[in-house]
């Protein structure tokens, strides 16, 4: 059963490494998380079969799978940082939907919390802007409504070279 850090390691390495060699040192500290963490979540992904380019099995997992495997928490309003479609280039895609976002202490935005998929997500997004875009995608895949998921699903298409 693949665990929420396990989409976590594979989101920021289809978004911030994609087309370079990567290590797993590289991986742990783009998302502030140990070494052996990501080393379990490597195991995971490559025995279910979503480690290397199989981009469109982890559509497949974000677009059909991923609210139902990891349904949204939702908490009270809080600091954090801006997710889900109002990350600030989705939020022009997604006009009129709720705020929401990763707690954190500092954060800039105000807004009903969000559970982020694991807790490094906050933190690792304002380090490395693509990886906020992809974990911003996926919450709105898990939280929005269906013409919410589907301008996500497009945009996720694009980020992953399937359009």
């Amino acid at each position: 059963m693949l665990k929420p850090i396990d989409l976590t390691v594979l989101a920021f390495i289809r978004s911030e490494l994609r087309d370079a060699q990567w290590t797993q040192v590289q991986v742990a500290s783009g998302l502030g998380v140990s070494q052996s963490s990501v080393h379990r979540a490597l195991q995971q992904l490559d025995a279910s079969g979503l480690l290397g380019r199989h981009d469109r099995a982890f559509r497949g997992v974000l677009v059909h799978a991923v609210r139902h495997i990891y349904p949204p928490v939702l908490g009270a309003p809080m600091q954090g940082v801006a997710a889900a479609a109002a990350h600030p280039t989705l939020a022009t895609y997604l006009r009129g939907a709720d705020p929401l976002v990763w707690p954190l202490a500092g954060g800039e935005a105000h807004a009903t919390s969000l559970e982020p998929l694991h807790p490094c997500v906050p933190a690792a997004a304002l380090r490395n802007g693509r990886f906020y875009e992809l974990m911003s995608l996926i919450d709105v895949l898990r939280v929005g409504r269906l013409q919410e998921r589907t301008v996500a699903t497009w945009r996720l298409d694009a980020m992953l070279g399937l359009s």
